[in-house]
């Protein structure tokens, strides 16, 4: 391997090329798999569906084969009861009987009456001049002689119809014995072909009832060069091959009329003694299996295509990001060196400013105390408006200082019992508590690891507004409670103060930002912002619910799992 080769191999590239080809081994592979297991469940489920379809042929051939002996056996009977044939007097009603009960008989194409010397005398249809010599038909000899008194015979055409059809006879004696005919019923082939063509068994669907010596009764689909009617199964693979395996079986192979390769079922029944069968060719059980392959295969190509378009994209932004990443490390380098300075900055100024500041103060009422009597009232107005502005000014470096230093100048996170901090915050506000007659309930509240003097000064800042923000003449009335849910606690603190605009809600938040005046409600416009700060290092959030004139309520969300947030350092 050359050396440009290597280096170009070398890092992102070789990673992504190594990536493609793992990616395409396994989707090869794994597409691979998929495509032969289906193909194995395809046949399987096609094996047992062509299991289930041959034993509703075989319900379906009994019930057919049954009903039609019935339909016979009642011929008979009447028969019977006479103790003779039907006399030519008596065709014209014996004939329409004999309609009405193959009309009414779905299986049965032709029903007729054969004479002991063979001839077909009487039917349910007009009876053709070539067909009423019966003597050459297989059943005719077989009952005469006595050997059977049920017999069904193979498949030929029916003399009335055309129709290829089967027939059912029955032996008919009277009282002493004595041979008086044959009743027969034909079963047309089209009676099965309706039932399987009901059935999902593809586009070249195949189906056959036979006798157990091989001749045929039933067959689907019949070509035009296919003599069923002198053709007899007992040389076929399925008699030759499969029978003396199993009476009961599901193989592969081809049929002896054509030469499509299918999955084919068959069940030997004992009564009557019939083979049925039925097939499935190979390329309609497999036609949604190839379906399913070619889109696989087109999916997998697709993804290959678009992974690969995608490393392309990747290797082209590879260069671009170790410029960018090396831009935006500087960048934080200098941010953090800026965010340094800034918050030594807020601290000094914050730090160095309270003390002019008391200076101010201190020199402005000095000249209070000594020139007093020599100052008129508007003077005195002003040293008082003077000292007013000091005092407020103090206040807020001392807030603006607390609240910078909230990311920096911090307690350890540790087990704390969050009852005793809003008891110790309640505790500190006792003189406005007293003045105000507010009533305070603190509820059990939950240990966690907290910074203890930043959650204190939440409660306390939260109890605070609800003491200063209330009507006048108002009594307050607070409650402090909490909410366990599966991964957090909820902090609540409840006010029956003047409440809050739903429009503020976000505002409130912002630090110097003031809903009111400071002299109807005295306040810096920094405590929520502090107390946001707070709980944002926390882990946590802090939100309020609230309708004007019916108090507030402001919830904050802790962790369970505490884990300290690093905020930028001084960022307001």
């Amino acid at each position: 391997m050359s050396t440009e080769l290597r280096r170009h191999l070398r890092g992102p590239r070789g990673f992504l090329f190594a990536m493609m080809g793992f990616y395409a081994l396994v989707v090869g592979g794994y597409g691979a798999f998929a495509t032969m297991a289906d193909y194995s469940e395809t046949f399987n489920s096609t094996e047992r569906a062509i299991r289930d379809y041959v034993r509703l042929l075989e319900e379906h051939s009994k019930r057919t084969i049954d009903s039609t002996d019935l339909l016979i056996l009642r011929l008979s009977d009447r028969i019977i009861s006479k103790g003779q044939l039907p006399q030519p007097g008596d065709y014209d009603t014996e004939r329409r009987l004999m309609a009405a009960m193959a009309n009414g008989s779905p299986q049965t194409e032709t029903m007729y009456l054969v004479d002991p010397s063979g001839k077909l005398f009487l039917a349910s249809r007009p009876i053709p001049q070539h067909a009423t010599d019966a003597t050459g038909q297989d059943y005719f000899n077989v009952l005469k002689n006595g050997h059977e008194n049920m017999f069904i015979g193979k498949v030929t055409r029916d003399p009335f119809t055309t129709n290829f059809t089967f027939p059912v006879a029955r032996r008919i004696t009277d009282a002493q014995g004595r041979f008086l005919g044959i009743a027969v019923a034909t079963i047309p082939n089209l009676y099965f072909k309706e039932f399987y063509h009901n059935l999902a068994v593809g586009s070249t669907p195949a189906m056959g009832v036979y006798k157990l010596d091989g001749a045929i009764l039933v067959r689907e689909p019949i070509t035009r060069d296919d003599d069923v009617i002198n053709r007899n199964m007992a040389g076929s693979d399925l008699f030759t091959k499969q029978l003396p395996l199993s009476s009961i079986n599901t193989y592969r192979g081809k049929l002896d009329n054509d030469n499509v390769q299918r999955v084919i079922s068959y069940r030997k029944i004992e009564n009557p003694p019939l083979l049925v069968w039925m097939g499935i060719s190979e390329a309609d059980a497999l036609s949604d299996w190839y379906w399913r392959a070619w889109r696989n295969a087109g999916i997998a190509f697709f993804t290959l295509l678009v992974m690969s378009g995608l490393s392309w994209l990747v290797l082209r932004a590879v260069g671009h990001e170790e410029i960018a990443r090396d831009d935006l490390e500087r960048a934080n380098d200098s941010l953090r060196r800026s965010n340094a300075d800034l918050e030594q900055f807020a601290y000094i100024a914050s730090h160095d400013l309270q003390e002019p500041l008391r200076q101010i103060g201190s020199y402005v009422q000095l000249l209070e105390r000594r020139y007093k009597d020599k100052l008129d009232s508007d003077a005195i107005t002003f040293i008082d408006y003077t000292v007013e502005g000091v005092k407020r000014l103090q206040s807020l470096i001392h807030e603006l200082l607390a609240y910078s230093s909230v990311g920096t100048r911090r307690s350890p996170f540790a087990q704390t019992n969050l009852t005793d901090l809003a008891r110790r915050a309640v505790l500190h506000l006792s003189g406005d508590i007293k003045a105000s007659g507010a009533e305070v309930l603190v509820e059990t509240l939950p240990t966690l690891s907290v910074d203890a003097p930043q959650i204190e000064a939440v409660f306390q800042q939260l109890v605070s507004n609800g003491l200063r923000f209330q009507s006048k003449g108002a009594v307050p009335r607070l409650r402090i409670w909490a909410e366990e849910h599966k991964d957090d606690w909820v902090i609540s603190v409840k006010d029956n103060g003047i409440g809050i605009d739903a429009q503020y809600f976000d505002r409130i938040f912002l630090i110097f930002k003031r809903l009111h005046s400071r002299t109807d409600y005295p306040g810096d416009g920094i405590g929520l912002a502090l107390c946001q700060r707070v709980i944002e290092r926390h882990g946590g959030r802090i939100w309020v619910e609230s309708e004007p004139g019916q108090g507030a309520v402001f919830r904050f969300l802790l962790p369970k799992a505490i884990h300290q947030i690093s905020l930028p350092s001084g960022t307001p």
